[in-house]
């Protein structure tokens, strides 16, 4: 990372005009027109170091990343994309077996869904492991946001071919936990790059489905003024733009919620935490309304499964396996 890249550059540069214009409203002996000059100029500085932290704080990433998965049954992969490795394990056994593919959530890693991949192997499935950037043993990265994590997952299941083999008509599907649905439902929608591969269906665990809803509450913990957030969000955008130029120039968070964000192009099973201690109910409720005709979604409430956690849930399970059993590929 070069020092211009650094996220907290422009914070310390609008804060280091603040202490200057400040030291010499102190310090100088002004007349009255270049003091009232420095005192405006001081405090535009302290506005926009104050927002550019704001700004800066959003793109936070795990501080201390938990452990991995551990156990003789995963063999680790490291792949690069722009310099950044990621952390990939894998279960292998039968190239013509059904592969699944589990993108964790937010400050989780492998370890978080290898319980539940397991039920999967268990089955004789193949099973893929993929942790997120700045998670796990994956490097950070400068600015951690939904969309360039989005894109390195694409890269690696683009070349899904390095790390395992696949027949021709292996059935595969995507399994993602919270923040892990979120990413899934963008990279399998239609909007997503072609990933050489057909996904056969998709699993979204008690997923995240509305960034406009975390964004809001991020702005309530940091007790970001409401007065300033719409200079805070078109700065946002400033830095999206700078890291995504291809994201179309908006102040509306719409394109980063359901269903403009994306849904996935196959069958899906939304498997809901009834009383999700962490999202709520919206999200689910977004996805459900907001659903297309083309392919089937097939959703429950599931009063014992909390949000986190729950890496066995016999009521998870069993409608797991109900769904998989309509696939008539899958010869279950």
């Amino acid at each position: 990372m070069t020092f211009r890249e650094w996220k907290w550059l422009r914070t310390l540069l609008w804060l280091s005009l603040f202490i200057a214009t400040t030291v010499l409203l102190i310090s100088a002996d002004l007349r009255l027109f270049w003091f009232c000059t420095l005192l405006i100029a001081s405090v535009v500085c302290l506005y926009n170091s104050y927002l550019e932290c704001m700004v800066s704080a959003i793109f936070i990433s795990p501080l201390k990343p938990k452990k991995s998965a551990i156990g003789e049954q995963w063999s680790s992969h490291y792949g690069f994309h722009k310099g950044i490795k990621t952390h990939i394990q894998i279960h292998s056994t039968n190239p013509n077996q059904p592969l699944v593919i589990f993108v964790h959530g937010w400050r989780s890693t492998s370890a978080s869904v290898a319980d539940r991949a397991m039920w999967f192997v268990e089955k004789n499935w193949n099973a893929l492991l993929l942790e997120l950037p700045g998670h796990g043993q994956s490097s950070p990265i400068h600015r951690w946001n939904a969309i360039t994590s989005a894109e390195h997952v694409e890269y690696h299941l683009r070349n899904l071919s390095e790390y395992i083999s696949v027949s021709k008509d292996t059935p595969i599907f995507l399994y993602g936990h919270s923040m892990g649905g979120y990413l899934c439902s963008r990279i399998s929608s239609q909007q997503s790059k072609p990933l050489g591969f057909n996904i056969t269906g998709v699993v979204l665990e008690s997923p995240l489905m509305l960034y406009s809803y975390i964004l809001e509450e991020i702005c309530r913990q940091f007790r970001i003024p409401q007065f300033l957030r719409p200079m805070h969000l078109k700065r946002l955008y400033r830095d999206v733009k700078m890291m995504h130029p291809e994201i179309e120039p908006s102040d509306s968070l719409k394109q980063f919620d359901v269903p403009q964000w994306g849904f996935p192009n196959a069958p899906t099973l939304c498997l809901q935490s009834m009383n999700d201690n962490r999202l709520g109910r919206a999200h689910y409720d977004a996805l459900v309304l907001h659903w297309g005709k083309e392919h089937p979604l097939t959703h429950h409430l599931i009063e014992s499964l909390p949000h986190s956690g729950a890496r066995t849930n016999e009521d998870r399970e069993q409608l797991l396996s109900d769904w998989l059993h309509s696939f008539d590929s899958l010869m279950l």
